[in-house]
């Protein structure tokens, strides 16, 4: 059984960020805390900055901290505000996109799936790797891309 723990707002489990495609994520709760039930990030955005449209079998939810945010899920789109929570199916297309100069958001996978893996597969790259290669990473542990980043 895991110990109750705090991680302050700059610190990780990981005891440092994950460079994610460019964007800083911290690991505030693990899978390995929850017996895989819940993972819980933070992540930090520049101006159009987002992960590509992709679909996993788990539910995300996010809660805006910062900024502002386009959300797509399959053809809709959600504009987010700090203190907005938007919840993503399981097996849903979708993508998040900032549209302010920066951006922070929580979010939570549930259960936990390969995400953490993914982020940490990701992190090894010192520069950002091919399109081609990036799909292989998510394919490899089970996500699918499905098309680039969104646009404003």
């Amino acid at each position: 059984m895991p110990s109750p723990f705090i991680l302050k707002s700059a610190e990780s489990k990981q005891g440092r960020p994950l460079n994610v495609l460019g964007m800083p994520v911290y690991l505030k709760l693990a899978g390995s805390d929850t017996g895989n039930q819940l993972s819980i990030f933070i992540a930090e955005y520049k101006k159009n900055q987002g992960p590509p449209l992709h679909s996993h079998d788990i539910d995300e939810t996010f809660y805006v901290l910062e900024g502002e945010h386009i959300f797509q899920a399959g053809d809709e789109r959600f504009y987010g505000k700090p203190g907005d929570v938007v919840f993503i199916p399981r097996n849903t297309v979708h993508t998040t996109l900032c549209i302010t100069d920066t951006g922070k958001l929580l979010f939570t996978v549930n259960p936990t799936g390969p995400v953490e893996k993914i982020f940490e597969k990701l992190d090894e790259y010192t520069s950002m790797p091919p399109v081609e290669e990036i799909v292989r990473v998510h394919e490899e542990l089970g996500l699918k891309i499905v098309g680039p980043p969104i646009t404003p």
